[in-house]
């Protein structure tokens, strides 16, 4: 009787598992691996640092504090054979003591026949999950913990045991977040014999590099590892969100020792106020096209004081006659009243507004020819405030744009002069070259740099402090007319405006720059940091100067000279880059003995190893 029992159990756990995954089984209650909803099934798994709805049960019980309004959600898939899965979780809000979550796994099969002797007696198998969990929000850093009470049936035979769940999530920005997870930790599940749980850990990052009022993309990756079987899969995401209605997903999932375990996936949702639905669609190998759908049901309270609100999304700023507007839109969940931070960039104290309840703020004390970084955060019930919304900023410089001449116009009656603020502005064979006096009444720890557009938009244009008082900007698409304000930063990461510049080009120094000669330039990584670069050989130049972007922002740096290389040899260079960065992208500019700029090169990516 038991060599049956224990084959049906290996067929069950095999339809289980590669009915979602397709997992190695040399473990028990395998059915904790599916995957509880449509959305992280269409995403590739890659769902751990995403976790903001109630799948993160089973994914990072850290989620849980990622969530601010009470919900539940359910999922069902039919397998062959008659086997069904089902989930059911809720998650609930209890302010300043976190968010409590439940729920129930099923998946069972009807009575069927397990032998070759059409008069056996038919049987059934039946696995349970009831799952208790709990996470908190301490602002940019998620906690939390979940058990499972687990049972096994397999025909006559039961079984049962505990599991317990441990996991972060930590926000480093607003659009950037890293989590970590172990799950179904303990001692196993007895049926004929000790069954060891399927004990994984869980990596993963999701990152928006899209949030805007109409459009959000956000990116995950998730890196999981099962210490009983050695499987050590990736997990690959996309989620685009249009409206905050509409969504559309696709993710891929590789598994080093099981090649079924390996494949793309997608899927679509839609939400409302109140409803989300969604659908994954997977196409394994072993079981055709499978298709899921998923559904999540929220509502409004009742609202427990002390927990932290979501912050406000999409802020803007505009500037009138006598105010800065400020606009935002309400986040998911209870708000009780809004804070606008507004920060001159000046080296003057930030100004914080007291509470509003509209979704507008009007600030009168603003200072003209000044840089400002604004932000939102939101009020909660019991006063937890939210993490700031992501900044706009805004100029208050009063200045009136013509029409500007385009490329190979002569600009008669129209060609404006660039103004000098502070920063010195022109345009080389690199591309437009911004420099500055240093602040001489502390050590700058760096430099930013905003670019205002002719349409009043003000945005910052480094996506990390550069060291050096002197910037080249490659791209010069669009940027007639635009205004450069730059900032310094001190030890203690405040902002000081330094000065700015506004540019308009003469249609001259256009020309050359588009009919400037371009050397061929080549890089490779090495290892431990290496980079190799070699580049066509100038011969009239003395030497070469390399310029770095180390950030992928389009700025580049002045990063190392080279002297010009002996005869018959091609100029080359082995660099030895000192920070982490994942690429690095070069310019190389040839130089006469008088340090004149003769030539420059093309830019050239390097992807770190």
């Amino acid at each position: 009787m038991m060599k049956p029992l224990l084959s049906l159990a290996l067929i069950f756990a095999c339809l289980a598992s590669t009915a979602h995954a397709q997992q190695a089984l040399t473990t028990g209650a395998d059915f904790l691996l599916m995957t509880t909803g449509a959305r992280p099934d269409a995403m590739g798994q890659a769902f751990s640092a995403v976790a903001d709805d109630v799948n993160t049960l089973t994914f990072n019980p850290a989620g849980l504090g990622n969530i601010r309004q009470p919900e539940v959600g359910y999922g069902h898939e039919s397998f062959v054979s008659n086997i069904n899965y089902d989930f059911v979780g809720g998650a609930f809000p209890l302010g300043g003591w976190g968010v409590l979550g439940f729920g129930y796994i099923n998946m069972g099969s009807g009575l069927f026949n397990s032998t070759a002797n059409p008069n056996a007696t038919s049987t059934s198998v039946d696995d349970q999950a009831f799952i208790l969990g709990w996470g908190k929000s301490f602002y940019n850093l998620h906690v939390g913990l979940a058990v499972k009470y687990i049972t096994e049936q397999i025909d006559t035979v039961t079984g049962s045991g505990f599991a317990f769940d441990l996991g972060l999530r930590y926000r480093i920005l607003p659009q950037l977040t890293v989590a970590a997870s172990a799950l179904n930790i303990g001692s196993g599940i007895q049926l004929v014999s000790n069954e060891p749980l399927p004990t994984v850990v869980d990596a993963g990052i999701a990152f928006s590099p899209v949030d805007e009022k109409n459009h959000k993309l956000t990116l995950s990756s998730d890196a999981i590892y099962n210490i009983a079987t050695n499987d050590q899969k990736l997990g690959f995401g996309g989620e685009y969100w249009f409206q905050n209605t509409f969504a559309l997903r696709a993710g891929y999932l590789f598994n080093n020792i099981d090649p079924t375990d390996t494949g793309f996936s997608a899927g679509a949702g839609v939400q409302f106020a109140f409803f989300q639905l969604d659908y994954a669609l997977e196409p394994f190998s072993t079981q055709g096209i499978v298709n899921r759908f998923s559904g999540i049901l929220r509502w409004d309270g009742p609202w427990v004081p002390g927990g932290e609100p979501n912050a406000p999304q999409f802020v803007t700023v505009e500037e009138t006659d006598k105010t800065l507007k400020v606009r935002w839109t309400a986040p998911r969940g209870h708000v009780m009243a809004y804070e606008v931070v507004i920060q001159p960039l000046d080296g003057s104290s930030p100004f914080i507004s007291a509470p509003v309840t509209e979704l507008n703020y009007e600030f009168k004390k603003y200072l003209p020819d000044t840089l400002y970084k604004v932000s939102v955060r939101s009020v909660g019930e019991g006063g937890g405030r939210s993490f700031l919304a992501k900044e706009a900023f805004i100029d208050t410089g009063e200045l009136t744009f013509a029409r500007e001449p385009q490329y190979g116009e002569k600009g008669e009656g129209v060609t404006k002069t660039s103004v000098t603020n502070g920063v010195n502005g022109k345009l080389d064979v690199v591309g437009l070259q911004l420099s500055w006096e240093a602040p001489k009444d502390f050590t700058p720890e760096g430099y930013n740099l905003y670019r205002k557009s002719n349409q009043g938009l003000t945005e910052k244009i480094t996506s990390s402090p550069k060291h050096r008082n002197q910037l080249w900007i490659a791209d010069i698409t669009r940027l007639q007319g635009s205004e450069f304000i730059v900032t310094a930063l001190d030890a203690n990461g405040k902002e000081k405006q330094i000065g700015s510049f506004i540019w308009y080009p003469a249609v001259a120094d256009l020309v050359a720059f588009n009919n400037a000669p371009i050397l061929k330039l080549a890089g490779e990584p090495e290892p431990s940091q290496g980079i190799y670069l070699d580049w066509d050989k100038d011969t009239i130049a003395d030497n070469y100067l390399l310029l770095v972007d180390p950030h992928g922002d389009g700025i580049y740096e002045a990063y190392k000279a080279v002297d010009r290389p002996e005869a018959g040899k091609s100029p080359t260079v082995l660099l030895k880059m000192e920070g982490k960065n994942p690429a690095y992208s070069f310019i190389v500019v040839s130089r006469d003995e008088n340090r004149a700029w003769l030539k420059r090169s093309n830019e050239v990516r390097v992807e770190m190893q």
